[in-house]
């Protein structure tokens, strides 16, 4: 009796009889998109490509404060002073007003900049400097935010085609089933057969319902890396044909492609530029600084002084001694530019076993991809003689479902290493500075 009733629960769990969440509603429809609208749409809406703009406008503006030191600057003066009365000398007889009780003063001056011009050439140069590091960096930012998002649309593409497999791998073993119970029917194999093809589909249809879970999340993960507004759902489009081949042939080639297009490199080789032009900025504090000035002033209630005035000349300061506060300026700079060319050196290596590493994982999952295709084909014949001598009584429903199970394993394999490959090969673009799928 016990007996029965394990193979009753068994079939029953294979049918998929069991209770249904009456209120449940359907899902909203996924929007399909390609790989190339998945990273626009993340590129719109992501922080840290959105933060990436704001740094160069706040570096063009810093930029455009240097570029106005060049001109002359106008500059006005004004003041007004009410007295307790007005002033007089007496004199002879006579009295002379020195002073109205209200007097006023305006002027206008031109300052053009001559010898501090060094020093805000360099000075616009640095902030110059800046925007390319800032449009760099951006760059470079946009670019991680598309390998994400190409990751996680290769993964969903993965997780749907797992579950098309799972379900494959359902199908199988229901068709097995049915075909083991008309055997059982005419006397030629056991319960215990019927028994093991019953658990092997509801083992199937476990895996079918967890691979579904599987697919929400990787579209879950896929609309968290495109920054979808609303939590809008998304679908990628499928895969069709072969991966592209390789734009690296070797090794030696993606490593010199790394240190030729890498953005960081790039970065770099700005900000020592911007440390070179800092040293020169400091240098400059050893010149005096002069200036070409112009004055125009009107005075009005002080009949002593000239009511129109007009003057140009130069103004010169200069600092002879300062304790060695310039020179030791001049040092922190050039200590400041050894640092960044160092660290340029040591990013170039770093830069050189990234592309090292992709370049090699890249070729393992092409290899892989290869290895699995010939795995089906073995295990799809493997299973097409097991089931043909399961129809003639030569094997059992053990050996179906094990021949089954490799089948499936199989499918998988080449599933997980084609999504692999294409992940793979975009990180080797990422890291040799070539396009990415999809980026614009």
């Amino acid at each position: 009796m016990g007996r029965v009733n394990v193979v009753g629960a068994a079939l029953c769990l294979a049918i998929g009889i069991g209770p249904r969440d009456a209120s449940a509603q359907p899902e909203p429809a996924a929007r399909r998109v390609t790989i190339a609208q998945a990273v626009a749409i993340a590129l719109q809406n992501n922080p840290d490509a959105l933060s990436g703009d704001v740094e160069v406008k706040g570096a063009e503006a810093s930029r455009a404060e240097a570029r106005g030191g060049f001109g002359p600057k106008v500059h006005v003066d004004a003041n007004a002073q009410a007295w307790d009365s007005n002033f007089q000398i007496h004199f002879g007889g006579g009295a002379f007003t020195v002073r109205d009780q209200f007097t006023w003063t305006a002027g206008v001056s031109l300052v053009q900049p001559l010898t501090p011009l060094f020093a805000i050439y360099d000075q616009y140069q640095i902030q110059d400097f800046g925007v390319d590091v800032a449009s760099i960096r951006r760059a470079a930012t946009r670019r991680d935010v598309a390998l994400r998002v190409i990751e996680a649309y290769y993964r969903l593409l993965e997780a749907n085609r797992l579950s098309q497999v799972a379900d494959a791998s359902v199908e199988q073993l229901d068709a097995q089933l049915r075909q083991a119970q008309s055997l059982l029917s005419n006397g030629v194999i056991g319960k215990n057969d019927l028994l093991r093809a019953s658990l092997a589909l509801a083992s199937a249809r476990q895996r079918a319902i967890q691979m579904r879970g599987q697919v929400d999340l990787a579209r879950g993960r896929l609309a968290a890396a495109m920054e979808a507004p609303g939590g809008d759902s998304y679908e990628p489009v499928p895969f069709a044909g072969e991966p592209p081949p390789s734009e690296t042939p070797t090794l030696r080639s993606a490593e010199g492609l790394a240190v030729a297009q890498r953005l960081e490199l790039r970065e770099l080789d700005r900000r020592i530029d911007q440390a070179a032009e800092n040293v020169s900025f400091a240098k400059t504090k050893l010149l005096p600084q002069i200036n070409a000035v112009g004055n125009y002033t009107h005075t009005a209630g002080s009949p002593f002084q000239q009511p129109d005035a007009v003057y140009g000349g130069l103004f010169a300061s200069w600092d002879v001694w300062d304790w060695g506060t310039t020179r030791a300026g001049i040092h922190g700079a050039e200590s400041r530019l050894s640092l960044a060319r160092l660290a340029r050196k040591k990013a170039e290596d770093t830069v050189r076993l990234e592309a090292r590493q992709a370049f090699v994982n890249a070729t393992t999952e092409r290899e892989a991809l290869t290895v699995a295709r010939a795995a089906v084909s073995q295990a799809e014949e493997n299973f097409r003689i097991v089931t043909k001598r399961f129809e003639n009584a030569a094997a059992t429903s053990f050996d179906v479902v094990d021949a089954e199970a490799l089948l499936t394993q199989a499918r998988g394999q080449v599933e997980t290493a084609l999504y692999d490959l294409l992940i793979a090969q975009a990180t080797l673009e990422k890291a040799t500075g070539a396009p990415l799928p999809g980026e614009p």
